[in-house]
């Protein structure tokens, strides 16, 4: 029953994402997900899987988009099976909150856009401790 429950919500987040997106940097290293609109041209959600050389996992984040720029902020929370890409690395934990602050690059590409994103990380487990990851990204949709 879990599987045909997992299968129905992965065919239903690809029927309303706005956008695929495919990340490099932290948390996990390689990332990949999907964003969708909660509020039209003010609030995006996102959701991400990924995975690096020490971890595996996912996470979920909240996109508020600032008016008339390209800029956007955000808060979210991840968990992985081991422990994230940030500095310092004896901070480094496997899960946690983190804040999102992200700008588009305005390239002439239709239906692609490329982001730069900075992620002031709170590890919560197992340790308690505070780190500062980044994350190219490309994204194609809408």
């Amino acid at each position: 029953m879990r599987k045909v429950w997992a299968v129905l919500a992965v065919a239903l987040a690809l029927g309303l994402a706005q956008r695929a997106e495919v990340s490099v940097g932290s948390p996990f290293g390689v990332q990949g997900g999907l964003r969708f609109p909660l509020v039209p041209l003010l609030l995006e959600g996102r959701v991400y899987g990924g995975v690096g050389l020490e971890a595996l996992g996912g996470g979920v984040d909240l996109l508020l988009k600032v008016p008339l720029t390209d800029l956007y902020l955000g808060l979210g929370g991840f968990y992985g099976t081991g422990p994230a890409l940030t500095l310092p690395q004896d901070a480094r934990g496997q899960g946690g909150l983190r804040g999102v602050l992200g700008t588009w690059l305005n390239l002439p590409l239709p239906l692609v856009g490329v982001y730069v994103e900075v992620h002031p990380t709170l590890f919560l487990t197992p340790n308690t401790g505070f780190g500062i990851g980044g994350a190219v990204g490309v994204s194609v949709g809408l």
